[in-house]
């Protein structure tokens, strides 16, 4: 379930007043999370919640939306927001919106008991099935598919390994010319990413702070080590094309479904409070598990955001290559911690645990949630 923003900027709000005094800087950015709460009202659900904040949105800017409307030649907000928008950002709304029908027929047909008015298991698994072939023929729910960016026919040849195919991944997106200033990428074993997905799906948001760049003098876009932004993350989990997929080396020869296809969809935390899911994403990180049972290998791709117009700095993109490589690196952290390393000293599992207690706090305790210690939980040894 999704935790209200009220709560969640509440709760961090809260834990920063606190402990200012020997707290690293996260930018102006913390200060703005302190939303005061509102006594004898009950708090607003997640969906109420934006729909105030689109109203108060559309109410203070409507004029100003309706000539940019007239200026681009449509008739509403709707065809506005269409036609600006960058498509990276219009594929994680996408994907937002599969995500949430998807769940709400599988839970339909979990909680209805009246036999009348049951849709049956069958029939959610036909349409599921008709779902997944759709996505293999195109970007039709928000993730763009595996199979329109590699030839899976031909890695099904066994003489393709592992090794071969994440070299082929990673200069595919290293060495093209317009791909390798927009898109992360990298590779991880199966067990990995069974391992991140559980914890996922445990704890499907979070936020992570990120080092801003210095922006003038000699040193413009060095990383700095005192400034911060916050970011908040959503993992959204997808069902993986199974026609896409090579046939597994399962011992009774049938194929073995593939885990989840996920998205991970990183949105300054300023811009989500006030905006909900209005707020553009500047990063959207892909899982894709199609080669996981047959070559124990799942690639991972970074898509950032583009301007709709020109940037006053005239930048592009709305991260640096290495901000984006930051958060997804950061991610990593937190979301492999439930994988035991080889030869792990005690301290290293400690750390690790105290990652893995730091995600189930934030979802199940947000009012004491502390952000204090995240940046060296988040970047300790990289920065």
């Amino acid at each position: 379930m999704s935790l209200p923003v009220r709560q969640l900027a509440n709760a961090i709000a809260s834990s920063s007043r606190s402990r200012l005094s020997s707290a690293r800087c996260l930018s102006s950015s913390s200060h703005l999370l302190e939303v005061a709460s509102e006594p004898n009202k009950s708090p607003l659900s997640h969906r109420e919640l934006v729909e105030q904040q689109r109203k108060a949105f559309e109410e203070k800017y409507g004029a100003k939306l309706k000539k940019k409307a007239e200026a681009e030649g449509v008739r509403d907000l709707e065809s506005l927001k269409e036609k600006v928008m960058a498509p990276s950002v219009k594929r994680a709304l996408l994907a937002k919106r599969s995500a949430r029908d998807y769940s709400a027929k599988k839970a339909s047909v979990e909680q209805s008991t009246n036999p009348e008015v049951t849709v049956t298991a069958t029939k959610l698994q036909d349409e599921g099935d008709a779902t997944r072939r759709d996505q293999a023929k195109g970007d039709r729910a928000g993730v763009k598919p595996l199979a329109s960016i590699l030839n899976l026919d031909i890695l099904r040849d066994k003489t393709h390994i592992a090794d071969d195919i994440a070299k082929i991944w990673t200069a595919h997106h290293t060495t093209h010319p317009t791909l390798s200033a927009s898109f992360l990428s990298a590779f991880l074993p199966s067990s990995t990413y069974k391992s991140m997905l559980m914890l996922a799906m445990e704890n499907p948001f979070f936020v992570l702070p990120l080092p801003r760049e210095t922006s003038s003098g000699a040193d413009k876009g060095a990383i700095k080590t005192d400034e911060y932004d916050m970011f908040y993350l959503q993992w959204l989990f997808h069902p993986t094309p199974v026609t896409s997929v090579p046939p597994s080396a399962s011992a009774d020869g049938k194929p073995t479904r593939p885990p989840h296809t996920s998205s991970v969809i990183f949105t300054p935390l300023e811009e989500f409070k006030n905006a909900g899911e209005w707020a553009h994403p500047q990063l959207v990180i892909t899982h894709y598990p199609e080669l996981a049972n047959s070559h124990d290998l799942v690639l991972m791709r970074g898509e950032i955001s583009t301007y709709a117009e020109t940037s006053p700095g005239g930048s592009q993109y709305l991260l640096s290559q290495s901000r984006a490589q930051l958060l997804a690196l950061a991610l990593q952290k937190f979301y492999c911690a439930g994988l035991q390393q080889t030869l792990e000293s005690a301290q290293s599992r400690e750390t690790r645990l105290k990652r893995v207690q730091t995600l189930r706090d934030f979802r199940e305790k947000p009012q004491e949630w502390d952000w204090q210690g995240l940046v060296q939980m988040a970047y300790g040894g990289l920065l």
